[in-house]
């Protein structure tokens, strides 16, 4: 990751971004590159890295800028804005985010869910996390057409 985009993320989150995040993107995981969303292994849906755990640190940046923006309302009517140390990390592609915590606070990756406005605890770790999205879209890969 460039040292502005580490920079303008550890603005956004006012905190230092976690080690392992870090690592994560210098080190973003070669099979997760190739890996479709799309159930018939095609690309119409695009790639895991392009939406749930995203490769690129410019995009990375962009979305945790989209989510700071503004408020939500809650089912209540409540207000709600993007807490500033939950640093976006990707997301489901239907309007839900997935997250962790630059303060440690809540350690592992959290879901973000829009329509009830809240959020829900998913992996233990990152690590957790990118085993998950491989046992849930390698299937999908194009390696089916080997």
């Amino acid at each position: 990751m460039g040292s502005e985009c580490l920079a303008d993320l550890e603005r956004l989150c006012e905190a230092t971004l976690p080690a392992d995040y870090i690592e994560l993107l210098n080190g973003y995981p070669p099979q997760l590159l190739c890996v479709v969303r799309a159930e018939d292994g095609s690309a119409s849906e695009g790639m895991v890295s392009d939406v749930e755990l995203l490769a690129d640190p410019i995009r990375v940046v962009a979305i945790n800028r989209e989510v700071r923006l503004g408020t939500v309302h809650d089912p209540d009517g409540n207000e709600f804005r993007w807490p500033d140390q939950l640093l976006v990390i990707g997301e489901t592609g239907d309007g839900d985010y997935y997250c962790v915590d630059c303060d440690g606070e809540h350690p592992g990756v959290l879901q973000f869910r829009h329509h009830p406005v809240e959020f829900e605890f998913i992996a233990d770790s990152l690590q957790e996390f990118v085993e998950l999205l491989l046992e849930s879209f390698a299937g999908n890969s194009n390696d089916q057409d080997s």
